[in-house]
């Protein structure tokens, strides 16, 4: 499968695959908890806290059109199973493999910075941009500009000793000094 062929295959699949995610999960997830809202009130809204949902899962299951890349032999781009968390639109699904006790306050700030991506750009522009960067960047996650920032915003939330900062307002300004990911015919035709 030619890159191309590949963007194309991942974002027609990983929106629905997305929401289909969501309405599962949704069912059991639950109200953030009382110690997760106060560690993260001051960093996003009240509204923002209220709407997110928590759940949890023994591991995070790889999307199930991940079966085409394996019958080709070809390697998964992803591999949710080892993740400790994972969005969905308003739902923070956070996996019990390996961990023992309480999901650390930082894991679900990282997450909650997805949750508002979400929020701004819409399940299919969120999988659109993160796909298509995956992608176009061989597949090298920590080059996804979603996830970018929401490392350098968890980073900044361990060393802010619980002086909030407006996160989401951050987000926004991000977001909109990132342009989408062009499609490969538009990066051909600037070249």
């Amino acid at each position: 499968m030619d890159l191309e062929t590949l963007v194309a295959f991942l974002v027609d699949n990983a929106g629905p695959w997305i929401s289909e995610q969501r309405d599962r999960h949704l069912e059991t997830s639950e109200s953030l908890p009382d110690t997760t809202r106060a560690a993260l009130r001051g960093y996003f809204e009240p509204e923002t806290l209220d709407r997110a949902r928590i759940g949890s899962t023994s591991v995070i299951e790889n999307p199930p059109f991940y079966s085409q890349f394996e019958a080709a032999g070809q390697a998964i781009p992803l591999d949710f199973s080892v993740w400790a968390g994972i969005t969905f639109g308003d739902v923070i699904l956070l996996s019990d493999a390996g961990e023992s006790g309480a999901m650390p306050h930082s894991v679900v700030f990282h997450e909650m910075v997805h949750l508002v991506q979400f929020r701004i750009l819409g399940i299919d522009e969120f999988a659109r941009r993160y796909v298509t960067a995956l992608a176009w960047n061989r597949f090298q996650y920590m080059t996804i500009p979603l996830e970018t920032m929401a490392f350098d915003l968890q980073d900044r939330f361990e060393r802010s000793d619980g002086r909030p900062f407006p996160a989401e307002v951050e987000i926004r300004r991000r977001l909109d000094a990132t342009p989408p990911t062009p499609a490969r015919e538009d990066r051909l035709s600037t070249s």
